[in-house]
């Protein structure tokens, strides 16, 4: 029968982008805290997450979502502890065999840990650091055993409200046979392992090779993948895999799929532990086509320090005498497959079936392997000819009735038709891996070729216009840079390697009661009864001390008790918040009426110097901006 590779959906938004622990146990472990009461999820609705499964085979997913908001300021425990203080939160559920934590908006301070492990100790993820964090603040931990988790957060002296991290929803793993189609071990044993010696020829080749995991709205899947090399030799990171692979799941979030790089056996044997991955999040969507099945991206550019390769392709339409492709079945561990015979051109038309189309004639490769087969995750694998360059990438294929070790028939999209078969740059590979119009038949691969560096430069005021020193700016991107606002309250980064997306992060704490006064509080009463306005959208959000996106005489009460002393700081924000000085208000009488701005900066690939990034500090209860930047 026709063995799609739908690359089994998994309902859960897993978005690891980059995460890099470091080990380490969490501090729950070696201090006395005090008992965290749990947070008891939604129970999960087994028989209708099945029914949903049987009505859409597809998607073969083993958990599901249900709704949990959670946040720093609203669920969880805080200690203090020597050096700093640390947030725990007991997640648990009352059925499920295990859970996932899809978080947004995590930011870990400097010197910060985040861990995340279950009441038994014997699964934990961390310690993730400040050089985790990723642009849009997206992370998820997970899947972890069991029906509780616990959350650790520390946040060290010195950062303090710095931190920040939400979730609102936590999948629940309902299907617990089906829990381990989650990548390592899971492959069939008749796969060959890219180090074993079937592979000493392709070193340079695998470097290239990733897995990866999409994330669509319903869920999230595996596929596999090669970086490919260009013409003008640039460190242009574009990737290439299977058109199909998009449609495996609802609206795919291209910024949240994660390709993982060296994901391998060090040696021929399958390890007894996972091996580590190195890995980048996010990508655009360049260029697909439907009757070759290529989709192009261009991938967050990976650091230096991974050591890839872009492999090289060929626009031959005559097939070499060999075929070999570099995959990663069900997600698992780097597998290779080889024939010893020349591909052939498949001259009939191959129906997917409703969700996936039809293939017309001779747009694929047939390939039979001698020697290891593929899965589902293998799609989008590259096959190479004997000169290691790219031929095409795995639609899919047909394995044997009576023999899941023996494959039939492997089709792969022809790349010699993927590079101008399309009639728009959108659905053809020349106008991108030809930026230089060379028109050749061929491209050979390259090491990973070093980057550029370009500055990065802007001011931070009040929003009186007054400058702003000592604030912290920080550039988040591979590696997060600190800059510290001078005098004119103006910050600079050089060298800044281009290439890749950056996000501008100011932060200030200062004295909270810096410039909150009773007169603010008069000022702030006037506008709520709307017998005298505030004449600045930065003085109406000045006075949301709760951070509820309103102005109201809650937030009267907070700065009240601030003045008398009650209170230190404003429990749910900082004292300085940072918007971008560009920002236009649909109604600047009316703020809150539309979305804010977000408190950040974002440079979706640094391409040229940048000057201007400017930002508006806003004094949290000061409502007539008279607090002293720099206090």
């Amino acid at each position: 029968m026709m063995y799609r590779l739908t690359a089994f959906l998994l309902l859960l938004s897993v978005a690891l982008h980059g995460q890099m622990s470091i080990g380490g146990r969490p501090l729950s472990e070696s201090l006395q805290l005090p008992a965290v009461p749990p947070l008891v999820t939604p129970p999960l609705d087994t028989e209708a997450a099945r029914s949903d499964d049987a009505n859409h085979p597809e998607w073969q997913r083993f958990a599901a979502p249900v709704s949990l908001d959670v946040s720093l300021n609203t669920h969880g425990v805080w200690s203090t502890v020597p050096g700093g203080r640390v947030w725990r939160c007991l997640i648990e559920s009352p059925n499920g065999a295990g859970m996932v934590l899809p978080m947004k908006n995590v930011f870990i301070p400097q010197g910060g840990r985040l861990f995340a492990f279950t009441a038994d100790g014997k699964s934990t993820w961390g310690a993730y650091t400040e050089d985790s964090n990723t642009p849009d603040g997206a992370f998820t931990l997970g899947p972890l055993p069991g029906r509780a988790v616990m959350l650790e957060l520390f946040e060290p002296d010195g950062t303090n409200g710095q931190a920040t991290l939400a979730l609102d929803r936590v999948d629940i793993v309902y299907d617990a046979a089906a829990a381990g189609v989650l990548g390592f071990g899971d492959a069939r044993a008749c796969n060959i392992n890219i180090n074993c010696p079937e592979g000493d020829d392709w070193k340079d080749e695998k470097r290239g090779v990733a897995r990866i995991l999409m994330i669509f709205s319903n869920g999230a899947g595996w596929c596999s993948g090669s970086l490919i090399a260009n013409t003008a030799d640039t460190p242009e990171p574009f990737f290439l895999t299977a058109h199909h692979c998009q449609l495996i799941g609802m609206n795919p979030s291209f910024a949240q799929w994660r390709f993982d790089f060296h994901y391998e056996a060090p040696g021929c044997p399958n390890p007894t532990s996972e091996p580590p991955r190195q890995s980048v999040t996010g990508c655009e969507r360049l260029a697909w086509l439907e009757e070759t099945d290529f989709l192009l991206l261009r991938i967050t550019p990976p650091p230096a320090s991974y050591g890839l390769y872009f492999n090289g392709w060929t626009r031959n339409s005559n097939p070499p005498n060999t075929g070999t492709f570099v995959h990663h079945p069900i997600g698992d561990i780097k597998k290779i497959s080889i024939d010893n015979v020349a591909p052939s051109n498949y001259p009939f038309q191959i129906n997917w079936g409703p969700v996936f189309g039809i293939s017309p004639p001779n747009t694929h490769w047939n390939v039979v392997p001698d020697a290891g087969i593929f899965q589902p995750g293998s799609s989008g694998c590259p096959l190479f000819g004997p000169s290691g360059r790219i031929l095409g990438q795995l639609h899919g294929g047909i394995m044997n009735a009576f023999d899941s070790c023996k494959v039939q028939n492997a089709f792969f999209g022809r790349f010699d038709l993927s590079w101008e078969m399309g009639a728009t740059p959108q659905s053809r590979l020349r106008d991108w891996l030809d930026p230089i119009n060379l028109n050749i038949g061929g491209q050979p691969g390259y090491d990973q070729p070093q980057v550029t560096t370009y500055a990065i430069s802007g001011a931070v005021r009040n929003a009186a216009g007054q400058p702003m020193p000592d604030v912290i700016v920080r550039l988040i991107g591979p590696d997060i840079l600190s800059s510290t606002t001078d005098a004119q309250g103006n910050y600079a980064f050089q060298q800044v390697p281009a290439g890749h997306p950056y996000v501008l992060k100011p932060a200030y704490d200062g004295t909270p009661a810096n410039g909150v006064t009773t007169f603010d509080m008069v000022l702030y009463t006037k506008h709520i009864i709307d017998q005298q306005p505030l004449d600045s959208p930065w003085k109406i959000i000045s006075g949301d001390t709760n951070r509820s996106n309103s102005l109201t005489t809650f937030d009267l009460v907070e700065i009240r008790r601030l003045i008398l002393g009650n209170i230190t700081q404003f429990g749910n924000t900082t004292s300085w918040r940072f918007f971008p000085a560009n920002h236009v208000f649909d109604d600047p009488a009316e703020p809150f009426s539309g979305p804010l701005p977000q408190e950040f900066i974002q440079i979706n690939l640094l391409q040229q110097h940048i000057n201007g990034l400017d930002f508006i500090g806003v004094k949290t209860g000061d409502a007539n901006s008279n607090a002293l930047p720099g206090n």
